[in-house]
């Protein structure tokens, strides 16, 4: 696997960097403090976990002094998992994302 790949998918390797994922995509950009609060751990680890998201280009922060507000980058995960596909050689151009019918002929391809 490629190092770059290897980084970007350690990013989803942690339950609170997942959880922190997933609020910024439900509520938009939300301040390390927020983001903290709703999932009751310290502003310093969130923080942390944002800092190792924002290296892979995974969530893009904005300063708004003292704050820094943060969202997640969509286009970065997509075009991770895009370049991760490649590497695998994965390019079936019948997978259709939620066709049930095409993703069966294609899961029975790999």
């Amino acid at each position: 696997m490629p190092e770059k790949s290897a980084y970007f998918f350690k990013c989803f390797s942690h339950q609170s960097r997942n959880e922190l994922l997933r609020l910024l995509q439900e509520n938009g950009e939300m301040s390390v403090e927020a983001l903290a609060e709703s999932i009751d751990i310290s502003a310093s680890t969130v923080s942390r976990h944002l800092s190792l998201l924002k290296m892979q280009g995974i969530v893009e922060l904005r300063t708004e002094s003292p704050s820094h507000y943060y969202s997640v980058n969509s286009e970065a995960i997509i075009e991770g998992f895009r370049d991760f596909l490649g590497f695998l050689s994965i390019k079936d151009p019948s997978y259709s994302p939620g066709s049930d019918e095409a993703n069966a002929a294609s899961a029975s391809k790999v």
